[in-house]
């Protein structure tokens, strides 16, 4: 069989062997597309429909009502496509509720932005103690904190553009605008911070951490971090600039402050399940496209009305047009990180890349496609106008954010993922070996995939991650407005190339040295911890 792939400006004929019968090679002879056609494909127009029904949704942590809903509607979707075979993983878990959140300072309110979620619970009456502000850098420890309500900074990780260049973490850079600079830099705040925080406090026999924003209370209401799924000992809250600036400077003029923080929460046995939706190929050796259904905004995450498109297109082909099953997995568990209890992290997707792994070298597993944030927005944190303290977000109506593709040890696989990505102009993209330094002790080398995708690698799959880092990420306060919805269709179009690409790739080809690693695992070198 031929396909037709762009690497770099050239187009290649590539012939790829594939075990089908002889009536179905004829029919791709004539019927099967090279490309898909743009045409048959969800509109710009269908991308932002699906993306403000998601947002209708709200809020999805783990479990809640929300997220059981959106499950709902996406099984109702993806079940409607011809062919589609539905089944479902389901998990016990204990849902942590924020019921109410408050704080008052001196007697008087302060707005909340957010509890810290899995926040011990004060009840409704709160905690009653003194202030301390212990900033950046200083250890919280028992003779600075017990028995206090700890005000903290939150911290901003910072990220050097060249890391995303070859021959560092980068395969390849697309960005035919120029639009990064090389020598720069980029950051975001990281509330994932807060959980090192909460547990020094316990630890120090603090009672309280107030974790204060660089950005306004508007734009991190609702805010949800870290999402561990295990609870801290002390409760928690975030506060934006404004009033972490005032609790700050009246602490600063050396007066003792006492506050009231109030963090009422409650835990709930709940279900909750991974969606599993099967479309047949010639052959039961399946390709795994995967995201996760819970999340705060549209842009985390969107990869769910991707796979629905992507499944409508794939199912308007002829069978013989899909040499391989694509399974599209709905993944429960993202913001529940210990979805199976305390011992084990990465979610539903942890839970699913297992199974998967153990399925691979009985030839039932080909490749896994993560798809998470496609067409993020780029917004800037600059400084505040009229004198405010702190930072806002401002969009860039002209850029999306990077867009990060780790792809696992497979000189194929990336080249046949740089090909579609500039084929379609998907703008500002770096195909990369990982998100992680590579260490050579160890199967795969780059243990980090900067999220969904990363289970998956460590599990010795052959993987392709594509995933971004908005800096709106963790706030419900930004919906569907976060999305370039052009760009995110761009990227729909390049990732279900892809996919058809992958359903007559070589198996060799596809796994390229992720099959030399699995014999070194079998062998006794370590994995990744």
């Amino acid at each position: 069989m031929k396909r037709l792939i762009l690497i770099g400006p050239m187009l290649l004929a590539l012939t790829f062997p594939v075990s089908l019968p002889g009536a179905a090679l004829a029919a791709q002879a004539t019927t099967c597309p090279v490309r898909i056609d743009p045409a048959s494909f969800a509109s710009e127009a269908r991308l932002l429909e699906l993306a403000e029904r998601q947002e209708d949704f709200g809020p999805r942590p783990t479990g809640s009502a929300a997220h059981d809903d959106y499950i709902d509607w996406l099984e109702d979707e993806i079940g409607a496509v011809p062919g589609v075979q539905l089944s479902s993983l389901p998990y016990e878990i204990d849902r942590w509720d924020g019921l109410a959140t408050g704080l008052t300072v001196g007697g008087q309110n302060v707005a909340v932005a957010a509890p810290v979620p899995f926040s011990s619970s004060t009840g409704p009456g709160g905690v009653t103690a003194p202030l301390t502000y212990l900033p950046a850098g200083t250890a919280i420890t028992a003779a600075n904190a017990a028995g206090k309500i700890v005000v903290r900074d939150l911290p901003w990780s910072t990220v050097p553009n060249l890391l995303f260049y070859p021959p560092l973490l980068g395969y390849h850079m697309y960005d035919p605008g120029l639009t990064i600079n090389l020598l720069g830099s980029d950051s975001m705040e990281a509330p994932a911070g807060a959980d090192t925080d909460l547990k020094a406090a316990a630890a120090a026999g603090a009672v309280g951490v107030l974790e204060v924003s660089r950005l306004p209370h508007a734009q991190i209401e609702g805010m949800y971090a870290p999402y561990e799924g295990l609870p801290y000992q002390v409760p928690g809250a975030y506060l934006g600039v404004d009033q972490g600036e005032r609790i700050k400077q009246a602490l600063a003029a050396g007066q003792p402050v006492e506050a009231v923080l109030t963090v009422d929460a409650a835990w709930t046995p709940k279900t909750t399940r991974t969606v599993l939706a099967t479309l047949p190929g010639v052959s039961e050796q399946k390709i795994v496209v995967e995201s996760h259904t819970d999340g705060m905004s549209p842009v985390w995450d969107n990869g769910p009305l991707t796979m629905v498109e992507m499944a409508r297109y794939l199912a308007s082909l002829p069978v013989s047009c899909r040499p391989r099953t694509v399974q599209f997995a709905f993944v429960t568990g993202h913001l529940y990180q210990h979805l199976t209890g305390p011992g084990v992290r990465e979610g539903g997707a942890g839970q699913l890349a297992a199974m998967l792994d153990a399925e691979y070298d009985q030839g039932k597993v080909s490749s896994v496609v993560v798809l998470e944030h496609l067409g993020a927005r780029r917004y800037d944190a600059v400084t505040r106008t009229g004198g405010l303290p702190g930072l806002e977000l401002v969009a860039d109506p002209s850029l999306t954010e990077l867009l990060w593709v780790p792809v696992s040890e497979s000189t194929p696989l990336r080249e046949l993922v740089k090909g579609h990505v500039q084929y379609w102009d998907v703008r500002r993209t770096a195909v990369l070996k990982g998100l992680s330094a590579a260490d050579l002790g160890t199967v795969p080398h780059h243990c980090g995939f900067g999220g969904e995708g990363t289970p998956y690698n460590r599990h010795l799959l052959p993987t392709i991650a594509p995933i971004a880092a908005p800096k709106t990420l963790f706030s419900p306060r930004f919906g569907a407005e976060a999305i370039d919805v052009a760009v995110m269709r761009r990227a729909s179009l390049a990732f279900t190339d892809v996919v058809l690409d992958l359903g007559t790739m070589p198996q060799a080809d596809v796994a390229g040295d992720v099959t030399f690693m699995r014999a070194q695992r079998a062998s006794g070198t370590p994995g990744c911890s």
